[in-house]
């Protein structure tokens, strides 16, 4: 048989119900289902069950990366950034991969910084935007900087390279030495999915901006090879590029499990267009089938981004699902009213209240503090608001997002922006957005796709304290991971 039956688990505050699962859908939720002939049947032993978590923000290959990186997030001090960086070149055997710097904590940072802590040992340091890499001048030289003419590639007054590659990570993976067998990313890839099935996550919207139809493939096969069970939605920076081979509407009715997702458009402050250019790139995506999702962080990049989509106005009825602000770092007042009223759907990262938010503390103007990160205000003006980890750069555990949206405590122990939070239930559904349409939510009914989370308790007792010791088993595809 290919069907599984899930008993004795509590469904929309309804307990003592059945629910069997298909391959691709939910068959039937009630209670006293008997079991099939040769069907595979559990006892959910009285615990919740909800819709698989959807990750709405992720970067799946610098997360897999990080896993043999070297993480200088907790560094206090420029002189303890110095004191990791400079041990982990001494071990070195090939590249040093650091993530996670920061200026306000670990110092500025060139080339020449670099040359003095690790010498002739090629190393790359990411700030922990991901916006930015910062290379020695043995990996400069290994990766041919000094011939390219991208304006990312920063020179100094004299023309030198500084070390620092801004928005290149599609033209540095190119040029990094295949130190690893080609079975590498695979392997990876598959333990980063086991971890993130035990969290409940049964869907990723990889939210990297320089993809290519090489890479894309490449995920597809690999979903075809069953290295990972996630359904995927793959965002592309061109509106022209499909990167599954497949129609973007099929993301939301569940019938394949890698799909297309939004044209990402960058914005950056020191390059911001005008609200016209920025309004002309929305209606061509639109114009090809696509929405967009707009990387906005800064006041400034939320207030281009508004008064382009007004101008571009919404994305057609072809089009799988709204207009997206990624982020949303900051969203002055009246802005929540202006994204409601424009239908633009919000994905917003509250890990980084609970990571970042003694940083935020200390760097963020203190009339722009109640801005960050916005969630109850959000709701309450009408907007479309789901969740995202933003791993590797935000905390990867949808949990502890969840936990951070409920508190919205910072690691010191203040709370910013007490009027932002929202209860947890709220917070859980901002995972459970249907990937394709964020306006709607996926549920626990006949005909919704049989991606499922299996809880230890009631929802209840499991919002209490959120955290991924709640998660007893997940379902992707109707089988039970």
């Amino acid at each position: 048989m290919t069907t599984l039956l899930i008993r004795n688990v509590a469904v929309r505050r309804r307990s003592g119900l059945d629910v069997r699962v298909g391959p691709d859908t939910i068959l039937a939720v009630e209670p006293g289902l008997r079991p099939e002939p040769g069907e595979q049947v559990i006892d959910g032993q009285g615990g919740a069950l909800i819709p698989g978590l959807h990750d709405h923000h992720v970067h799946l290959r610098a997360a897999v990366a990080a896993r043999e990186s070297v993480d200088v997030t907790a560094v206090k001090s420029p002189a303890e950034f110095d004191r990791v960086v400079a041990a982990a070149a001494v071990m070195a055997r090939t590249w040093v991969r650091v993530t996670g710097w920061h200026e306000p904590a670990a110092g500025a940072l060139s080339r020449a910084r670099l040359d003095t802590l690790t010498g002739p040992v090629p190393i790359r340091v990411q700030h922990r935007s991901g916006a930015m890499w910062v290379l020695n001048s043995a990996a400069l030289d290994l990766v041919g900087a000094a011939g390219s003419g991208l304006p990312g590639v920063e020179r100094d007054e004299r023309g030198e390279l500084t070390g620092r590659l801004l928005r290149l990570d599609g033209w540095l993976r190119e040029r990094l030495p295949a130190d690893r067998g080609p079975d590498w990313f695979a392997a990876q890839l598959a333990s980063y999915a086991a971890e993130s099935l035990r969290l409940g996550i049964t869907g990723w919207t990889d939210a990297t901006p320089d993809r290519d139809p090489a890479d894309a493939a490449q995920f597809t096969s690999l979903a075809e090879a069953g290295i990972f069970r996630q359904r995927l939605v793959l965002m592309t920076a061109s509106r022209d590029s499909d990167p599954a081979g497949q129609p973007a509407r099929e993301a939301a009715a569940g019938t394949c499990r890698v799909t297309p997702g939004p044209v990402k458009v960058m914005l950056d402050d020191l390059t911001l267009p005008s609200a016209g250019q920025l309004a002309a790139a929305i209606k061509a995506a639109h114009a090809s089938g696509r929405a967009v999702a707009i990387h906005c962080v800064t006041a400034e990049q939320l207030v281009i981004s508004v008064s382009a989509a007004g101008q571009a106005g919404p994305p057609g009825q072809e089009c799988a699902g709204p207009d997206r602000i990624e982020h949303a770092g900051i969203v002055p007042p009246g802005y929540s009213g202006e994204l409601a009223r424009l239908g633009l759907a919000v994905v917003t990262q509250p890990g980084f209240i609970a990571a970042r938010g003694d940083s935020y503390l200390r760097e963020v103007a203190p009339a722009e503090r109640p801005w960050l990160y916005p969630a109850a205000s959000l709701l309450r003006a009408g907007v479309t608001v789901a969740a995202g980890t933003d791993a590797p750069f935000g905390p990867g555990d949808p949990w502890q997002c969840i936990a951070a949206a409920v508190t919205r405590r910072a690691p010191g122990g203040h709370v910013l922006g007490r009027e932002e939070r929202v209860t947890a239930r709220m917070a859980l559904k901002m995972f459970l957005g249907v990937p394709g349409d964020l306006r709607r939510t996926r549920t626990v009914a006949p005909g919704q796709p049989a991606d499922l989370c299996l809880l230890h308790w009631p929802l209840p007792q499991a919002l209490a304290m959120p955290s991924a010791s709640g998660v007893r088993a997940v379902v992707t595809a109707g089988r039970l991971d």
